[in-house]
């Protein structure tokens, strides 16, 4: 196998139509047609925008025989600008057709496209004859562009790896998260401090009123609700996924008891002070409402 170079490349002796731009040892494929990302055919120039992709087919078609081999590659005056050429490699002996590929825009900024413009380069190895049912037969031309329209339409996203999409669900995913997370810690947070104050109520002696009871007890109810509401998002999962739900410690409709602070019991009345008499006897002033039984 030899590669093919210098007075060697006649376009006229590889190529059909087009305008190949003979190099040392290689030829440089123009832009013939403009696919977007819909497989609509571009009039024009075409902008491919920062992390977007755009479909392109040479003008040229290949006309290689069966001792033919060819190899395209992506031209280094577009990868230092930013745009890549995906579709590269092979081209086997017996394709007579044009040759496409998928440019993505890895810059920052902007780059236009047209008609005529450079974009990959193709180098021919000359090599022994391949058998005929061995070479690779390329469709019409119009199947072929009408194949590629299909791919580009239905396969391909706007941008590499479907970027705005990925955001999108990655942000949402994040966000619920964020939320269902939030209102159980919240809930939680509050269904203990009124635990411990209705335990705090129990042990210093303070009796609560039955309003503050009744206000404590709506407290927890509603809590338990907003508990039982985000339950099915703990389920289903975040990504989608069934997870086990946690164990109940209540069952639905019921709510916790909330013990009432012990009574402190009644002090007893003071006893009466005893006095002595001047002759010795003994007597206790009378409390209100007695008498002397004398």
């Amino acid at each position: 196998m030899s590669l093919l170079a210098g007075n060697a490349l006649d376009p006229k002796h590889f190529f059909k139509g087009g305008n190949p731009q003979v190099q040392g040892s290689s030829f440089d494929l123009t832009i013939g047609c403009i696919f977007d990302h819909q497989g609509k055919k571009v009039e024009g120039p075409f902008t491919i925008r920062p992390g977007h992709m755009v479909q392109v087919v040479s003008s040229e078609e290949l006309i290689l025989s069966n001792r033919l081999t060819g190899h395209v590659t992506y031209k280094t005056t577009m990868t230092r600008q930013g745009i890549w050429a995906l579709t590269v490699g092979i081209v086997d002996p017996g394709w007579n057709g044009p040759i496409a590929t998928t440019l993505l825009n890895f810059s920052r900024v902007d780059h236009c496209v047209a008609e005529g413009d450079p974009f990959l380069r193709i180098s021919l190895f000359e090599h022994e004859a391949v058998p005929p049912e061995k070479l690779r037969n390329a469709p019409p031309l119009e199947a072929y562009l009408k194949d590629l329209q299909k791919i580009a339409a239905s396969r391909f996203p706007e941008t590499f790896l479907d970027t705005t999409q990925l955001v999108e669900a990655a942000g949402k995913n994040v966000l619920t998260r964020i939320r269902v997370e939030a209102l159980v810690w919240v809930a939680g947070i509050a269904l203990l401090f009124t635990l411990l104050q209705v335990i705090a109520n129990f042990f210093t002696g303070s009796k609560a009123s039955a309003p503050e009871v009744d206000a404590l007890r709506t407290k927890v109810e509603m809590m338990q609700t907003e508990l039982l509401k985000l339950e099915p998002l703990k389920s289903k999962g975040i990504d989608g996924v069934a997870t086990p739900a946690p164990p109940r410690t209540t069952a639905p409709g019921t709510t916790l008891p909330v013990t009432p602070p012990a009574a402190v019991p009644a002090s007893p009345p003071p006893s009466a002070p005893v006095t002595s008499g001047p002759d010795g006897s003994t007597s206790s002033p009378k409390l209100p409402g007695t008498r002397d039984n004398h």
